[in-house]
């Protein structure tokens, strides 16, 4: 189940950066979650905060992002 943005006035903002060729895979990846999942719009936001839901709810994502921090 999707979930709205934050509200402007109440939203904390998170920035991360990319080099320019990672920037294009994200882009990609983001119009790719897109049309496959037949969604009008998905924004980056929206895609890094179910991220971390993911992390918070699903053990076995956690374990992966932590294999791979460690790495």
């Amino acid at each position: 189940m999707r979930r709205a943005a934050p509200r402007a006035a109440g939203a904390v903002a998170l920035t991360v950066r990319f080099d320019p060729d990672e920037a294009i895979e994200v882009d990609a990846s983001i119009l790719s979650l897109r049309v496959e999942g037949g969604l009008r719009t998905v924004d980056k936001a929206e895609v890094v905060r179910e991220l971390l839901r993911m992390v918070r709810e699903h053990p076995g994502v956690r374990q992966e992002l932590l294999h791979r921090l460690q790495s």
